[in-house]
């Protein structure tokens, strides 16, 4: 049953269904429709790259070629990129066709190109890619190939500079494939699903799809129908992931979720007919050291940091992401935001999308749409972020063709907008706002009321918010049904942005916004504030960002650098005062040191070196947080959150002595592992200033190290460097098995 927009008015339901699959089962992602008459080769290895005309050398698909650069001040790509290379490259390899392949429908599939590819087979162009990058595209290969071997060429043109705010990377950065499909073939694309929720409590479950027939038949495309009921469903939720499989006929396999999404401003954000409050992140499309290279592995580590640092949704900022991403988020359980672009027709980096917006929109609009309507975890489409043509009215008129489009492939989702205020009239954006379904607002939190009393039909989601303001944002989406949750900015820091989120100390360095010119960015090469470092270690403002929203976060203890202790300190608009999860002072003994205290308890009490400090309420007046200023003095630092019941719960801090080895963990995903190197003292205590080199390649870990990192955003030692030296005690090397 397709649900048309009109049907949708009154209470905004949208029914739907949505595929997801584990692609982390075998060596290649899966594809969310699994066709077992279509065979699918997985074009990973075999490949050779070079750059710029240079020596060909063997490489691995998916493959960035910018993040094996170091940094380098005057570096091309600017402060936008993180001072990394770009330009142009070209990739070759061979590939096998079997007679009786040739009967088939034979096509390449490529995930993602950075930028303008240029694909040639056997000597002969085959086609040209999407000019955005982040949209996938197709080459068809009937007549193109011969039985047995064929030569691919691919050439990619990434020197129209920066071309973006942020780290883009550059070459065959996600997946290609070789797709040999036996007629009647479903067309890619083109498999839909619908719900219906039935009175008994069961669902109606609609599967449509397009088979293409034979050349020479009747019809070239044949459109198909498929329904089954399912008794007593599993919902689809954050907390339940629930997904089903289904056969609908010539062996193509779906596996789905069910869910229903309401949206009003009287009841807010309704999951299943319940109200769910968005507690999200942005993110970038980049994996630190590992550059924009997506392999499966990648992608499902970052849902799953997002998913435990407790975070309940993701805003895809500001372009489509990976399908591996959203499978990885419906089997978590992550609500996700589908933004599609930054920019539209007025241009915010030379070489940016806006150039070729007008002619291309329609096309990858419909890309998107078309791929990621079949994810659970998508929930909500975003046409725009801070476009700078935000008041014009041609702009407006604009999001409504992009509305009227999505609602012709989809239908069943709200659209939104990111808008922003930069010196003109709010009201001026009134007409973008109207259509929206839901307004996007980036740092207009203070709009809310207001806004509420003059237009009271309006839903609001904070699109972007900042890391400071975790505390205001959450208690004004508590008091208001009509605000349906935050993405901050960002969860988890990235590569380009150069310095936001930076902190400075004023009496030794020039400090600023990142776009100020006075300021000298580089050794900078990212962006510090997210939740989470590049190395998958939590701050504290992930841990306060999660004691805000869940009742079940565990008490946790953090300390603010004393301002003064290594310089005088200035925050910037993204940053947050520089607070660890450290007891280490040296030199700062007997002066004040604040200490901040995070717990759902409802009284908590603070001890150092077993003598009691103070202890102080906690509850959602004091937004579940306690401050207490004591003298420094090395040794134990101990928080205690005392429940109603008289239950405790500890958190604990130690001074950190003499480092004295290099301690490592594991994180095991598919073929990768991430290896965690922190320096220690004795007890085991993290050494958080004993930064030391760390030698990943000669720590008798089995397997290729393909990059490493610390947190620190200005260490340039290229990221393939199986050498690192640790930042804060810590540093990170990705291991290939």
């Amino acid at each position: 049953m397709k649900i048309r927009k009109e049907d949708l008015k009154s209470a905004a339901v949208a029914l739907l269904v949505a595929f997801a699959a584990n692609p982390f089962l075998s060596g290649v992602a899966a594809n969310e429709v699994s066709n077992c008459g279509k065979a699918i080769e997985c074009l990973s290895d075999g490949w050779e790259f070079r750059a710029d005309g240079g020596s060909w050398r063997r490489v691995r698909v998916p493959h960035d070629w910018s993040i094996e650069s170091a940094p380098a001040k005057g570096g091309e790509t600017g402060k936008e990129w993180g001072f990394y290379k770009a330009g142009k490259g070209e990739y070759r390899r061979t590939f096998e066709i079997a007679e009786a392949d040739l009967v088939k429908h034979l096509e390449l599939a490529f995930d993602g190109v950075f930028r303008f590819p240029e694909v040639y087979v056997n000597g002969k162009l085959a086609g040209k890619g999407t000019r955005y990058g982040y949209t996938g595209f197709r080459i068809p290969l009937d007549g193109k190939v011969k039985a047995g071997k064929n030569d691919l060429l691919v050439k990619v043109d990434n020197s129209a500079l920066p071309g973006s705010r942020w780290y883009m990377g550059s070459g065959i950065y996600r997946g290609v494939r070789l797709e040999k499909m036996a007629y009647p073939y479903v067309e890619p694309l083109s498999v839909d699903v619908r719900t219906k929720l039935l009175s008994d409590g069961s669902a109606e479950v609609a599967f449509t799809w397009w088979s293409v027939e034979p050349p020479g038949s009747a019809h070239l495309k044949v459109e198909n129908r498929y329904t089954r009921v399912i008794k007593n469903p599993v919902l689809w939720t954050p907390e339940t992931p629930k997904l089903y499989e289904q056969e609908i006929g010539n062996g193509v396999k779906v596996r789905f979720g069910i869910r229903t999404v309401e949206w009003s401003a009287e009841k807010g954000f309704l999951l299943n007919g319940k109200p769910v409050e968005m507690h999200g992140a942005c993110v970038h499309h980049d994996h630190g050291p590992l550059g924009a290279a997506s392999e499966p592995e990648f992608e499902y580590r970052k849902a799953r940091q997002l998913k435990e640092a407790g975070f309940n949704a993701v805003r895809t900022s500001h372009n489509p992401v990976s399908e591996e991403f959203l499978s990885a988020c419906d089997e978590l359980g992550l609500l996700v935001m589908d933004d599609m672009f930054d920019g539209r027709e007025r241009k915010k980096t030379n070489g940016d999308y806006c150039e070729v917006f007008k002619d291309d929109w329609r096309r990858d609009v419909e890309w998107i749409v078309r791929r990621d309507r079949v994810h659970p975890s998508v929930v909500m489409w975003s046409v725009g972020n801070e476009i700078l043509e935000r008041s014009e009215p041609f702009a407006a008129e604009t999001t409504k063709q992009m509305h009227e489009l999505i609602d012709r492939l989809d239908g069943t989702r709200p659209v939104t907008q990111a808008l922003c205020l930069w010196g003109e009239k709010w009201e001026d954006q009134d007409a973008m706002a109207a259509n929206l379904d839901i307004v996007g607002y980036n740092y207009l939190e203070h709009f809310t009321e207001s806004d509420h009393a003059r237009l009271p039909k309006r839903v609001i989601v904070y699109t972007e918010t900042y890391p400071k303001d975790a505390a205001m944002v959450w208690n004004r989406i508590v008091k208001h049904p009509y605000v349906i949750g935050e993405f901050v900015w960002t969860g988890i820091d990235y590569l380009g942005e150069t310095g936001i989120g930076r902190n400075f100390y004023t009496d030794r360095e020039l400090h600023g916004e990142h776009w100020q010119g006075h300021l000298p960015q580089f050794p900078w090469h990212g962006a510090y504030c997210g939740d989470i470092d590049l190395t998958g270690h939590r701050k504290p403002i992930s841990h306060y960002r999660e004691t805000l929203w869940n009742p079940g976060a565990k008490t946790y203890l953090a300390v603010r650098e004393p301002d003064g202790w290594k310089g005088k300190i200035a925050t910037s608009k993204w940053s947050v005062w520089p607070t660890h999860d450290h007891w280490t002072f040296a030199g700062w003994e007997g002066k004040k040191v604040t200490v901040e205290v995070y717990s759902r308890r409802p009284k908590v009490e603070l001890y150092l070196n077993g003598r009691l400090v103070g202890a102080k309420d906690v509850s959602a007046e004091t937004a579940w947080k306690a401050e207490f200023e004591l003298d420094y003095a090395p040794g134990e630092l101990t928080a205690v959150g005392i429940a109603a019941d008289g239950s405790k719960e500890k958190c604990t801090l130690m001074t950190a002595g003499e480092p004295k080895d290099v301690r490592f963990s594991h994180c095991r995903i598919g073929r990768y592992d991430w290896i965690t190197a922190e320096v220690v003292d004795a007890n085991g205590t993290v050494c958080p200033y004993a930064d030391r080199e760390v030698d990943f390649g000669a720590a008798s870990l089995s397997g290729e190290v393909v990059a490493t990192c610390s947190g620190d955003l200005s260490d340039n030692v290229p990221a393939p460097s199986a050498t690192r030296r640790t930042w804060m005690g810590r540093a990170m090397a990705v291991v290939r098995k």
